[in-house]
């Protein structure tokens, strides 16, 4: 028997407890890999939970497009109630929606409306049916009309103002303009509703009364 068929009952038993050392040790579990293969990537919400992108501004721009419809309705319906001749404090309130209204159009533009919001020419349309209606009429029907669609028109406009622009505003420089606005407004309302109920008749000179 040479050394080496001496020695393979001792390789053999050092085989055999070396393979029962490892069978007593624990199996990793299936679980412990689990967490780091499951983990949610960084930035990722859970399902459903989109980010919205620059909801703000689109509110922001909406509301602002919006205003600016109100604005060339009354600068129109003020050109138009001078066209039509009207007098005495009528004109003066119509040359005043003009000034006022074309200085916080330049405002609102300032601040980037929504080019050719929906909403905005919903209101468009709706200023354009009233100036179509009031084309029709002159003289004293005319003035009439005028002064009532100013108090109806500014009264939906701070409405409008009050429960829909506002509410919409998320930038504080949006929200600042269109509170500045509703002052503006309100008292635009109370001016057109101070307004005469009729033109007083004219005046007649002496010669005329006797």
């Amino acid at each position: 028997m040479n050394a080496f068929d001496m020695a393979k009952p001792l390789l053999l038993a050092g085989v055999v407890l070396l393979a029962a050392c490892r069978n007593d040790e624990p199996m990793p579990s299936r679980g412990t890999a689990a967490p780091a293969a499951d983990a949610a990537t960084p930035g990722e919400g859970a399902p459903g939970a989109v980010p919205r992108t620059d909801a703000g501004n689109d509110g922001d721009g909406d509301a602002l497009a919006v205003l600016n419809a109100i604005n060339d309705h009354e600068i129109a319906m003020g050109r138009q109630a001078l066209e039509k001749g009207v007098q005495g404090p009528v004109a003066d309130y119509a040359r005043r929606m003009i000034d006022e209204h074309g200085s916080n159009r330049q405002q609102t533009d300032a601040l980037r409306p929504t080019p050719d919001s929906t909403n905005a020419r919903a209101q468009r349309d709706k200023g354009d049916t009233v100036l179509r209606q009031l084309a029709g009429k002159s003289g004293e029907a005319y003035r009439r009309a005028y002064v009532q669609a100013m108090v109806s028109g500014h009264a939906e406009a701070l409405a409008t103002l009050d429960h829909t622009l506002i509410p919409a505003a998320n930038r504080p420089d949006v929200q600042a303009h269109l509170q500045q606005t509703r002052t503006r407004v309100a008292q635009h309302l109370e001016q057109a509703r101070a307004l005469p109920a009729s033109e007083p008749p004219p005046a007649q000179d002496a010669s005329q009364q006797r």
